[in-house]
């Protein structure tokens, strides 16, 4: 588990469980706002369990700073007391985002699936793969 503090609010992400699929590893992890009893859930294609970075702000980005009209119906954002607390806290909220993105570009990055790879090559983005 991962907690970050925004606004008053702590953010927490536990790792759950992995499932193994044709297309890699999907990790599912569980997310608990503070003062809040409408955890989330979040799902991401990667081959790390651990709650880094790059998860936090998927996680910040996807579930606290949606905006669309939808959101409202799935998710933390279904709460319309923490859609309250997010539009007070945008601010502080999108540059603990920024942070976390800074801190995900530090990190090694991550081992490209053969999924991904395919996607990359088929878009003409596979400059930066080597075939190791």
């Amino acid at each position: 588990m991962r907690e970050v503090l925004v606004g008053g609010r702590s953010v927490a992400v536990t790792h759950i469980r992995t499932e193994q699929t044709e297309y890699g590893d999907i990790q599912r992890y569980r997310v608990d706002v503070s003062g809040y009893d409408a955890p989330t859930r979040i799902a991401i294609l990667r081959t790390d369990s651990s709650v880094d970075a790059r998860v936090l702000a998927a996680v910040v980005d996807s579930e606290l700073l949606l905006g669309y009209k939808g959101s409202e119906e799935s998710g933390l954002l279904r709460d319309p007391a923490l859609r309250a607390w997010r539009d007070e806290h945008r601010n502080e909220i999108k540059e603990l985002l920024q942070q976390l993105h800074r801190e995900a570009d530090a990190l090694p990055p991550e081992p490209v699936t053969k999924a991904e790879r395919t996607l990359l090559r088929a878009f003409d983005m596979d400059d930066d793969l080597d075939d190791a």
